[in-house]
């Protein structure tokens, strides 16, 4: 279940390092404060309590709005960018050539993320900055 003052839970695989990346630059950004994020990774993650299993949680970014609906994959990587305020990219997701293109690039990125080359690791990692464990962007 998602805190009264968020829209949005996004659970990710915290021990994924492009993973944890790119949930860098979502915590960053999350000022409004419209996301929380679960790291499934931990130990004491329960998926059963949310009705999915954690396979499923570990295959593709999952994000569970207010109302229980899910979001999966690319649709839930275009709310997570545009609740932190990533217009530019969360529009261009909607865009259908890019949807049939990023869909495909996603599923495999998904797929194969723990065994990218390192250089390629480097190559898109964005700077996530400082933020608090729960999200919460802290001042720089």
């Amino acid at each position: 279940m998602t805190a009264n003052n968020h829209s949005h839970t996004v659970y990710y695989d915290g021990a994924c390092p492009l993973c944890r990346s790119e949930m860098g630059v979502l915590m960053r950004d999350n000022c409004a404060g419209r996301l929380s994020f679960v790291d499934i990774s931990q130990p004491d993650f329960d998926a059963a309590a949310l009705g999915v299993t954690r396979a499923a949680l570990m295959a593709r970014l999952h994000l569970q709005a207010r109302d229980g609906s899910w979001l999966i994959g690319v649709p839930a990587v275009q709310a997570a960018y545009a609740a932190t305020g990533h217009d530019r990219v969360a529009r261009a997701l909607t865009h259908p050539a890019v949807t049939r293109l990023a869909r495909p690039a996603y599923d495999w990125l998904a797929a194969h993320r723990y065994r990218l080359p390192r250089w390629l690791l480097k190559l898109v990692h964005l700077h996530a900055g400082r933020c608090a464990p729960e999200g919460a962007c802290r001042a720089h």
